[in-house]
């Protein structure tokens, strides 16, 4: 009998084992640190197809211990668009086709300032959107940091952000400027060496959209204006770059920063940008993910407020 048991066990434990090591292969293609090793522990998204883990009463095996953790999404703010396409009436036609368009991008404040329930805010504000945007983009949405060399790729959904945010801790300052020139100039060389090519149809344009809390400590002012003239003078179509700025928190300084970038970059150059407040709670109308997931690439959404 004891025998019996021990093998039982021994099996047990295997099957456990292969499933973890295949389940781990499976997603190391959705977080990639970029080269550079991180102190943070790496935990991946679950591969596409399955169901997000349950999060409650759950238990931790390795440690023998048992706890409670509190599922991020069960607030409203995430619940219907994971689950819900956007109802349309017949003949009506879908907003959101716009996205097919355009390769949409994130890039993430992981600064200090982010820490604690920003970092959730932030989280949650991404998580509420990646659904819909992953539905209208086959490649899902590329998420970058602004100190973190960490990047997720192809995310689709809320469970996969939850996993992003989990491997990355909110430290540094605000290089705002330094990151967007990077994710910038790479975007804007390739419609250049495209435009060479004769191959200027094949490049999507960029909807970069900024989640940020905190006034920038370096010059992005800058370096949107050098991108949006660099755009005219290859004579680029006016889609072919936007920069959405979602605001986390209600730093006034931020706030002023942000509606700067908005609305005083000058007349003599074309209108890139768009922002707008998060707050937390946000009610997921058809207007806010709207405004999020379009409003640097559609001047109409730029002049709406949610």
């Amino acid at each position: 009998m004891l025998k019996k048991l021990i093998r039982k066990a021994s099996l047990s434990s295997s099957s456990s084992d292969q499933a973890d090591n295949h389940r781990r292969r499976s997603q190391s293609s959705v977080i990639s640190s970029g080269g550079i090793p991180e102190s943070t522990t790496q935990r991946y998204a679950p591969p596409t197809g399955l169901p997000p883990p349950s999060y409650n009463n759950s238990v931790d095996v390795s440690s023998g211990s048992s706890r409670s953790v509190q599922n991020p999404f069960e607030s409203d703010i995430t619940k219907p668009v994971e689950q819900r396409p956007i109802a349309l009436a017949e003949g009506e036609e879908d907003p959101f086709d716009f996205l097919k368009r355009f390769d949409t991008v994130f890039l993430i404040d992981d600064s200090g300032s982010m820490a604690g329930g920003r970092w959730r805010e932030c989280r949650d504000a991404l998580a509420s959107v990646v659904s819909t945007a992953a539905r209208y983009d086959d490649d899902g949405l590329d998420v970058h940091f602004l100190n973190s060399a960490r990047i997720g790729h192809n995310l689709k959904s809320p469970a996969q952000v939850l996993a992003l945010f989990e491997s990355v801790s909110p430290r540094g300052g605000t290089p705002t400027g330094t990151r967007l020139e990077k994710l910038l100039n790479d975007h804007i060389s390739l419609l250049e060496r495209s435009a060479r090519d004769g191959k200027s149809e094949e490049i999507k344009p960029l909807n970069l959209v900024v989640l940020t809390d905190g006034e920038p400590t370096d010059d992005p002012r800058s370096v949107i204006i050098a991108a949006a003239k660099r755009l005219d003078r290859g004579n680029f179509p006016l889609a072919a770059l936007g920069i959405f700025f979602l605001q986390i928190g209600n730093d006034a300084k931020a706030t002023e920063a942000l509606n700067e970038l908005d609305d005083d970059l000058g007349s003599d150059i074309r209108d890139i940008v768009d922002t707008c407040p998060y707050k937390a709670g946000q009610r997921l109308d058809q207007g806010y993910i709207e405004k999020v997931l379009m409003g640097g690439v559609n001047r109409r959404l730029d002049r709406k407020k949610v």
